[in-house]
């Protein structure tokens, strides 16, 4: 793996990232049921998060010589607040087993700088930590 293929995986993680904060935005937009305040309330907070990650990507993309992409898969509308945190746990889920399959990658490769590899290995952790605890609090709200 060189540079260049390296920021097209991550431009791909970029557009998880943005995937996600659109989800949850919309989400929080069309949320029914009596407990829609709440909801639509955490889903805007993890909506202000996520783009918090797109800023956080888009910066060590061109720190690595690439432009990030603006780009973002499309993903379905739910009104239920159960429908809703399922498909967020799906999402959540898949960027955690990206990141630890893209660092497992990282650990093989001797082709990459070794502060690009240990930058963005750090970066990919610190990923990994922020989504599992977004997998653990979502589990708290299925078990409701």
């Amino acid at each position: 793996m060189n540079k260049e293929e390296l920021i097209c995986l991550l431009n791909e993680d970029l557009k998880n990232e943005y995937t996600h904060m659109h989800f949850y935005l919309q989400s929080s937009f069309l949320v029914e049921g009596i407990n829609r305040a709440e909801i639509a309330e955490w889903l805007v907070e993890h909506a202000e998060g996520e783009f918090k990650h797109i800023q956080q990507f888009s910066k060590m993309i061109v720190g690595l010589g690439g432009v990030p992409t603006t780009e973002h898969h499309c993903f379905p509308s739910f009104t239920c607040p159960s429908e809703i945190f399922e498909y967020a746990q799906q999402l959540e889920q898949q960027v955690v087993t990206n990141y630890v399959h893209r660092m497992e990658e990282m650990d093989e490769e001797n082709g990459l700088d070794k502060i690009d590899k240990k930058y963005v290995g750090l970066f990919l952790e610190d990923q990994v930590l922020d989504s599992r605890a977004d997998l653990d609090e979502i589990g708290q709200f299925l078990k409701r």
